[in-house]
This record gives C-alpha cells, structure tokens and sequence, in this order.
C-alpha cells in the first residue's frame, strides 16, 4: 500500500518538476539557441531549467553569448514562474474548476510560498502576490531601463535583469557581465533593492497591513518585527564582512564610495541573489567561508530568496540559547514560541546541514582529479543548496555527475527542507504507553 503523502508538498514538487521537465525541452529546440550554434544537449538543457525554475542562477555556459532572444525569454518565463511559486498560480486553476478542496488549497499555498501565518485566504493571498511582485517589477525595470538605452536588446536586458533580481534568480544576459556596473550606483542600487524586497518576500505587506489594522496586539506582530529585524540585521553585517574580508583584495581597486556600493551589494548577494560585481574566482579562501552562512540563511519565509529562511535560523539560535541557559520555554517578543515551531526549525536547520555536508562529499568524489579546493565545493554546495547562484567557475568544470548532483540539490533547496522531510518522513502519533526513562551522558 502506497504511503500517505501530504497533498502540499506532493503538489508542490509535481509543479516544480513539470516546469522543469517542460522548460528543458523548450530549451532544447534549435530556436533556443543563437544562430550557427549547435542545439543544447539534454544536461545542459536540463541544468539550466531546473537552475531558472529553482530561481538559482547557477549555469554551465554563457547565458547571454548562447542563448537566442527567445531562449532567454523562456528562462525568464522559467524564473518568473518559479519566484512566485508554480503551484500559486494552481491556486488559480482550483478557484476555476473546483471549491470543494478549501483545505487543500491552503496546503498547497503553504507548502509553495512557505508561510504559515497568512491573514487572507488563498485569493487573496494570491492577488497579494501578483501586485506585489508586478509592482516592483515594473518600477525596477523602469530605473533600470535609461542605463541600457542605446544598447542592443537594452530595454530587453532592463526587463530580464529587473525580474531577475526580484525573483534572485541570478541570471544575467548583460554583455561581460555585471562587473562593468561595479562603480555605478543607478544600475548596482536598484537591482540590490530589488532581490532584497523579493527577499523579504510577500508576507511582509501582509503583515504590515494586519499591524495597521490590529496594532502591536495583532498575533502575527512578532513575526513582522523578527523579519525586519533579522533582514536589517543580515543587510547590514553581511557588507561589512564581505568588506573586512576583501578591503585589502578585489576591493583594492576600487575608491572608498564604491567600496561601499561593491561591498553592499555583494554582502547582500549571499542571500541567494547570486549577482555578482566582482570575479568570486578572485576573492580571498576566507572570504568564501564567510559567504556560506549567508547562503544557507537565505530570505525570509514567503519571499523569492531560498535558504533555510531568518525566521529559521532566529528561532533555531533562540532554542539554542534557551537550552543552554537551562530554560524549558522559548520566549520571543514577549510570546511563547509554539514547541511544533522550535522542532521544524530544529529541523529543517538539521536537514540543510546534513544535506550540505552530503553533497561536498559528493563533489569531492566526483572530483577525481582534485582542481578544486574543499572551499571552493563548500561554497558552490552551498550556493545550490540555498539557490544562490554565486560561483567560482567550479559549476561548468565539473564532470556531469557532480552537475547533477548540484542540480538535484537546487531542486531540494527550492522546494525547502521542510517539504522533503514531509516527503520521506510520514507523520505518526505518539505511543500511547509510557516508557521507563534512560538517562544516556551526551556531550
């Protein structure tokens, strides 16, 4: 007899592997291409559908060099659709063809957006999401536009790169890169406004609105102060690391104004936008290292960014620290933080770095012939994993097994810890008998 699965999360990973199955063979037509290049090959057709629809940026070639105007408009199709979350938009197709799976509907909105604490219903949640994300794509698009005026394809390469970086997905098609706009503000600015406002994700205005409604008595207050907090908290240490790691490295080349702009967008960047100024070949071993925490993190819950979200980590530290003061409750903003609550962060902190140690490992055995250092497979572990997109140049040199391997762990990282612990864990009840207790020394 086939397990139970809960229907959310079976939904959701069907969703992520249709658009990911469908975009890999749009990609693999010869229109998708330039002209006078060989059609993509089936890995790397499928490597970079599952890269957009994961919304990580990871790629095995040159984006901008390869792909056609149309091949590039199916991967921003890809990463539009998987910012917003592919199974929101099934929202739609359950209002039109059925109202009788209220409940599961729910589900399936939880499990893509992950939030649990919405004050609307999946309507209007969904309305939510689509103006915001409209909203701030169309404004980003706008600033960028007049920076690429004259450029070929320049109003195309404004759009691509506005939704991109709301959607942190990564991808550029920009000629050389982004490491020609290091040292301008109206180019860098934007796109780093952009990818932290999808970060922050779509919960953010509906739990201000609940705070403009309720006050601070609303039940979803804590949550609206734990978001700002830990994203200012992020958005502001992770620059100055980034700065200290690199004042005397690829910063050196730079004036003290634009060091400031290359070390804010780049100490933001970690939070799965995966743009980049600067050429990560060239940053300093400890530079890396520090990126990786950043990386894991994420956004926060509801937003584009991947990871294992602020809300996460806060409480997983907050558990830890209550633990160790030998306190038996968690205590928040002056609320008591459910214990299901600390458990999935136990959790899914758990299972991001049992999955991120599992997969260096891989990638060290696929590197057979060590042209890679450990920090550089930690980083780029990493970077999938919390669908970032950053890379050192490991991806494309890798052999096709370690490319599945990272192409798998987007997948896993989009979907979230959480979804697959739901997958291969089916919930079951407590014992009702009670067991004599086993005192065992740990530490």
């Amino acid at each position: 007899m086939l397990p139970d699965f809960p229907r959310g999360p079976v939904l959701v990973m069907l969703g992520f592997l249709a658009a990911i199955i469908t975009g890999t063979i749009l990609l693999g037509l010869p229109q998708a291409v330039v002209p006078g290049h060989s059609p993509l090959s089936l890995e790397q057709a499928f490597f970079t559908a599952t890269s957009a629809v994961c919304v990580t940026g990871l790629t095995v070639f040159d984006t901008a060099s390869t792909l056609s105007p149309l091949g590039q408009g199916m991967v921003l199709a890809m990463f539009q659709l998987g910012g917003i979350g592919v199974m929101t938009l099934a929202l739609l197709v359950f209002e039109v063809f059925s109202r009788q799976f209220r409940a599961e509907r729910e589900d399936v909105l939880d499990s893509s957006l992950g939030s649990q604490v919405w004050t609307h219903g999946a309507r209007q949640t969904l309305s939510l999401v689509l103006i915001y994300t409209l909203a701030v794509e169309s404004i980003g698009f706008m600033v960028l536009a007049p920076s690429f005026w004259g450029e070929q394809n320049g109003l195309f390469q404004a759009l691509f790169l506005a939704v991109s970086a709301f959607c942190n997905a990564g991808f550029d098609i920009s000629p050389g890169g982004l490491e020609r706009f290091a040292t301008s503000w109206e180019v860098a600015l934007p796109l780093a406004l952009m990818w932290l406002l999808g970060g922050f994700g779509f919960m953010l205005p509906a739990l201000w609105r609940a705070r403009r409604r309720y006050g601070p008595s609303a039940p979803t207050d804590p949550v609206l102060r734990m978001l700002l907090r830990a994203g200012l908290m992020l958005m502001v240490l992770g620059p100055i690391c980034f700065w200290l790691s690199e004042a005397g490295g690829v910063l050196e080349q730079f004036s003290w104004d634009q060091q400031l702009l290359v070390s804010f967008f780049q100490g933001n960047t970690t939070r799965t936008a995966g743009f980049s100024l600067v050429d990560m070949s060239a940053v300093s071993r400890h530079s890396l290292l520090v990126m990786i925490p950043f990386m894991l993190i994420g956004g926060s819950p509801g937003g584009t960014a991947g990871g294992i979200k602020t809300t996460t980590a806060w409480i997983f530290l907050a558990t830890m620290a209550s633990h160790a003061r030998g306190q038996s409750k968690v205590v928040l903003f002056d609320r008591r933080i459910p214990t299901h609550t600390l458990r999935r962060a136990v959790l899914v902190v758990g299972m991001m770095a049992c999955l991120w140690c599992l997969l260096i490992l891989l990638l060290t055995i696929y590197d057979s012939g060590n042209r890679f250092s450990l920090e550089q497979l930690a980083f780029e572990s990493a970077s999938a994993l919390g669908t970032v997109g950053l890379s050192t140049g490991v991806t494309g040199e890798l052999p096709l097994g370690g490319q599945m391997c990272l192409a798998v762990a987007m997948f896993i990282g989009r979907l979230g810890p959480l979804t697959i612990a739901f997958l291969l864990f089916q919930p079951q009840q407590d014992d009702c008998l009670e067991y004599q207790r086993a005192e065992i020394p740990v530490g």
